[in-house]
């Protein structure tokens, strides 16, 4: 996708380590190598996605080392030249100076949108539209940060919020607004009141810069970044950019989420959102997966596996054996070879807490 002479890219973010959807998400393989959806691991339906928006060629994948061969066996014909690695994790806002400042060298004044590469997406044409809406608001904007906002459907107290300033433009029939105020996860009364006002939209975590830009907002916001990244650039202009190199140079870098690093801390008026009407979920744990398989299905049980079920209704359960239930409503069941994890959907969300338990009795070979 050209947006005037400006090259767009995609960059999918691939290094989450989380395990929120454990035991079947962990360390060593993340739910973005995990198929939850189809045949295909959430990474390829992303990957997929992104196809529709940009040449193939303009697909970047960012994630750590510990996940280079993983991601390459995940996309066998992913040319690895295109991959952006995080020497170690460090969070977002490292990894978007790094991916900002390396193709700031490789296509000067290209637009990057990044997006996350966990994510279910039912409905691909609006993701599209809202991606080109964003491309082209930075095109004639290259000063401003865009976002993609979700249109939220229900009082989600596991997502963090945006609230919509004034309005900006109208691009490809969509209108654009400036971003008052990012807000954290809120509880279930401040997230119904969120849902009744048309100022709050989900926050999907997809960015969309200019590359040379971001430098410029770090030397004013965040100069350990700005550090980082000139670093980076240099060395990558000077070709002597080496694993060694790029590891003492990311230590360095605040250990932070970007938001708080930079966007944030801009302006309203430099903060723009796309809002959308993407039928979404960032598969944040086994009930929202739940719901998201089993909406406007009518199915008793979502099954991921031969699951024989005797008066069982509300069930996630994934396995590779046949499972037989009796009598089970709104239950979690996750088989797996090592481990077997049981629990009421309601309080599937609580897996931290399960981690740390995990931990305390000597289990991380687990995690």
């Amino acid at each position: 996708m050209k947006t005037g002479d400006k090259k767009s890219i995609i960059v999918i973010m691939a290094g989450g380590t989380g395990t929120r959807l454990w035991p079947l998400s962990r360390k060593s393989k993340p739910k973005q190598f995990h198929a939850f959806l189809s045949g295909k691991t959430l990474l390829e339906e992303t990957y997929d996605r992104a196809k529709l928006v940009v040449p193939e060629a303009d697909i970047y994948i960012s994630t750590g080392e510990k996940y280079r061969a993983l991601t390459l066996e995940t996309l066998p014909d992913f040319p690895e030249k295109r991959l952006i690695i995080e020497p170690f994790p460090m969070g977002t806002a490292p990894a978007i100076g790094l991916i900002a400042a390396t193709l700031e060298v490789e296509h000067p004044g290209s637009i990057v949108a990044t997006i996350a590469s966990d994510h279910a997406i039912e409905n691909e044409d609006e993701f599209v539209a809202s991606l080109r809406a964003a491309f082209d608001t930075v095109a004639e904007n290259p000063d401003k940060f865009v976002t993609v906002g979700i249109n939220p459907t229900k009082p989600d107290t596991g997502l963090g919020y945006i609230r919509m300033g004034k309005e900006f433009s109208a691009k490809d029939g969509r209108r654009i607004f400036s971003v008052d105020e990012f807000k954290e996860k809120p509880d279930k009364k401040t997230a119904e009141k969120y849902l009744e006002s048309w100022e709050y939209l989900w926050n999907a975590g997809y960015f969309i810069f200019a590359s040379g830009m971001l430098a410029t907002w770090a030397k004013e916001y965040s100069p350990a970044l700005a550090d980082m990244m000139k670093k980076v650039s240099d060395s990558i202009a000077s070709g002597t950019l080496t694993n060694e190199t790029l590891e003492t140079i990311y230590r360095d870098a605040p250990e932070e989420p970007i938001e708080p690093a930079i966007v944030e801390k801009l302006p309203a008026t430099s903060r723009l959102v796309v809002p959308s009407a993407i039928r979404w979920s960032d598969v944040g744990s086994w009930d929202t997966l739940y719901e998201f398989l089993k909406d406007g299905k009518g199915m008793k049980n979502v099954d991921r596996a031969e699951h024989v079920a005797l008066d069982s209704v509300g069930n996630l359960i994934v396995s590779d054996r046949t499972v037989a239930t009796i009598g089970l409503k709104n239950l979690v069941i996750i088989d797996t070879e090592d481990a077997l994890l049981i629990a009421r959907r309601d309080r599937a969300g609580e897996m931290k807490k399960l981690v740390t338990e995990l931990k305390n009795r000597g289990l991380e070979r687990l995690l």
